[in-house]
């Protein structure tokens, strides 16, 4: 009981974005962090947003009503 109710007060909730959307968003990151090798700090950043946004996608398409 308590997961639906950590559920339904989630503030991911109210995230009004395509899955599929932020997968393709996440690749152009990826593809910007191969351009940038090299520079560690560009490639740390472009994927770890890589990363946040694939982990949404997937929180988004498992748990959207």
């Amino acid at each position: 009981m308590a997961g639906i109710f950590a559920r339904l007060t989630s503030p991911l909730r109210r995230i009004d974005a395509n899955p599929d959307e932020l997968v393709g968003e996440a690749y152009q990151l990826l593809r910007r962090a191969e351009e940038n090798h090299g520079v560690w700090a560009a490639m740390n950043a472009y994927t770890g947003m890589a990363s946040v946004k694939i982990q949404l996608a997937q929180y988004l398409k498992e748990h959207r009503d």
